[in-house]
């Protein structure tokens, strides 16, 4: 029913907000990556996935147990299917069945080097979410630089190939471009609105760069790639340009203030700014390990992912990712909506009350809001008498 929307908003912001809080994962991830393989058709500068585990493969069944436990979740959870590059996996089809006959967001990031005309029309026709390439310049030069001289014009072609089979099927998945910001493309990002548009893209994403996939913490101006303080003035020419851009046509969607780019390449970033809340992600590694930040903390092989989120690993990790104090920026970990309680409450009366509903309605849905909201002061007023 649509008037449930306001409702299930409101219990998912609560249920991230009370697992910061509580310490417990009432919450189930938002996002889930999951890393085919590592395997991949270049080896990408800013990357070093492809030197991490590249003697596994995480098995089909193993994969589809894991969509099994996340259907079953009842969410509305997003599964992004990574690596390496998968499509060099020739199962990819057969999970993507699986999951969108699971009702479960579908989603795959790719560098396109494999897409041609027709796996673009498989793609297309998958069920999928989102189609996301990757492209780190508006110039040839420069995403060869960083990824392998030709990845450019696959790329491209990728996207080209994308574009022409949703044309002529008449409908698919979004079709993505996801920008990484680095020194190498910081004086040409602008002109990456204009390569996709042109290209027929529909959303772009920057992401900026980090040090290590397998390290998020680890940020540090002396990093290869890392933009310095002599062109964060042409970042912010380049962030003004995008926004104003962004605020007339669309097309870019920002995940966060775009102007946090500028204090995360400083290293002025704070958890004022942006914070990570630990149970918004999860990523199943090619050998099936299971983990947010940092160290795993399961494997699903053994135990399934629902068993993962409560071991004490588990609690550890995401207590040492309360206690970071130097944030990553990349917005799969953050929450920001669950930030305050004060503010859910604020957005969920707002929303009822702009809803447009029959007043009954609207008195039925806040009655079920506040029926939530006392479930979660049960837990605490427990949790206190335990304390004491």
């Amino acid at each position: 029913m649509p008037t449930l929307k306001y409702l299930k908003k409101f219990e998912k912001d609560l249920d991230y907000y009370f697992s910061e809080i509580l310490e417990f994962p009432y919450a189930k991830p938002q996002w889930i990556y999951m890393s085919l393989t590592h395997n991949c058709t270049y080896e990408c500068k800013m990357c070093s996935v492809v030197r991490i585990l590249k003697e596994y493969e995480l098995p089909l069944d193993t994969a589809k147990k894991a969509l099994n436990e996340i259907a079953a979740w009842g969410r509305d959870c997003e599964v992004v299917i990574t690596g390496g590059e998968p499509f060099l996996r020739a199962d990819i089809f057969e999970l993507f069945d699986y999951g969108v006959s699971k009702n479960i967001k579908m989603e795959v990031v790719s560098n396109g080097a494999c897409i041609d005309e027709s796996l673009s029309y498989k793609i297309i026709s998958s069920g999928i979410q989102n189609i996301a390439i990757s492209l780190d310049g508006a110039q040839e030069a420069t995403h060869d630089f960083v990824r392998q001289k030709g990845s450019f014009k696959k790329a491209v072609n990728a996207i080209t190939n994308l574009v022409r089979a949703k044309k002529k099927t008449g409908g698919g998945p979004q079709i993505s471009v996801w920008t990484t910001i680095m020194k190498e493309n910081v004086n040409e990002l602008f002109d990456v609105i204009r390569l996709v548009k042109d290209l027929g893209v529909e959303c772009l994403v920057f992401h900026p760069v980090i040090v290590a996939q397998d390290d998020m913490q680890n940020t540090s101006s002396e990093a290869p790639f890392w933009i310095g303080e002599d062109k964060l003035y042409a970042l912010k020419g380049q962030i003004d340009k995008i926004v104003k851009y962004q605020a007339k046509y669309g097309l870019v969607a920002f995940l966060h203030d775009p102007y946090l780019w500028l204090k995360y390449f400083e290293g002025t970033l704070t958890k004022q700014d942006w914070k990570c809340n630990p149970f918004v992600f999860a990523n199943i590694g090619p050998d099936g390990n299971f983990r947010s930040c940092g160290s795993a903390f399961g494997n699903i092989k053994a135990a399934g992912i629902e068993s993962c989120l409560h071991t004490q690993q588990a609690d550890k990790a995401r207590r040492s990712m309360k206690m970071c104090t130097k944030p990553c920026l990349q917005t799969c970990w953050a929450y920001p909506e669950a930030d305050s309680l004060t503010q859910i409450i604020k957005r969920f009366i707002l929303g009822v009350r702009e809803s447009g509903l029959e007043q009954k309605e609207k008195r039925c849905l806040i009655e079920k809001g506040l029926y939530v909201l006392e479930t979660y002061e049960a837990i605490l007023s427990e949790k206190s008498h335990v304390c004491t």
